[in-house]
């Protein structure tokens, strides 16, 4: 790939949202965003490149003081790439013990959805098939596991720190879906007899103002 994006292989990716139609608002505001993690277990074979294209976007937006600034950030959490334990208590938070996270987002009013491809080839190309429905059994899901080119870039609107944004994704392998969060069972309801329960249907007889 041309330019200084950097491919991230076999890591597996949470909350996928590049598809047109996925864009979704950060935290439930602002500008809609196509978005997505990527878990790293902390002996992948490229966090030492990782940390150095990180270094980098640094270096072009600090200069000579990008070494400074950089111990700020990571003090401040500012830099994409995070301690799983941060997630301990959030949706998925099983998946991210024991790993590194790397955030990546890009602002869908400036930005088109991000190329998703498959890992076997189109015979109508010769190249990695494009994959442009959801629902495609290849198609990026919480849980599976990725090919991932990330742009990483110094900013200081509202704060300084670097960030991730993805330049396009490539299904690797199935994984283990992740949900997101705990089925309720039938002990977790209070229930009661059939008799009880008819004669609680007439309470509110017709015509009666619903009580909320």
């Amino acid at each position: 790939m041309e330019g200084k994006a950097f491919l991230l292989k076999n890591v597996r990716v949470v909350f996928p949202k590049f598809m047109a139609g996925q864009a979704e608002q950060y935290k439930g505001k602002g500008d809609p965003y196509y978005s997505g993690s990527f878990l790293l277990p902390p002996d992948h074979p490229q966090l030492k490149e990782l940390k150095q294209a990180i270094r980098a976007a640094a270096v072009k937006k600090w200069k000579e003081d990008a070494d400074t600034v950089l111990k700020t950030l990571a003090a401040k959490d500012k830099l994409p790439i995070h301690d799983g334990a941060l997630k301990a208590d959030k949706p998925y938070g099983a998946a991210y013990r024991g790993m590194f996270y790397i955030s990546a987002r890009d602002n869908a009013k400036t930005n088109p959805p991000r190329p998703v491809y498959d890992k076997f080839i189109d015979p109508a190309t010769g190249k990695a098939r494009v994959i442009t429905d959801p629902n495609d059994p290849r198609a990026p899901y919480s849980g599976c596991y990725v090919n991932v080119y990330l742009n990483f870039f110094g900013y200081s609107n509202d704060g300084d720190g670097v960030g991730a944004g993805v330049a396009g994704i490539q299904f690797h392998e199935h994984g283990e879906r992740l949900s997101g969060g705990v089925a309720a069972s039938a002990d977790d309801f209070q229930a009661v007899a059939d008799d009880a329960a008819d004669a609680g249907s007439a309470v509110f007889g017709k015509g009666d103002d619903i009580p909320f």
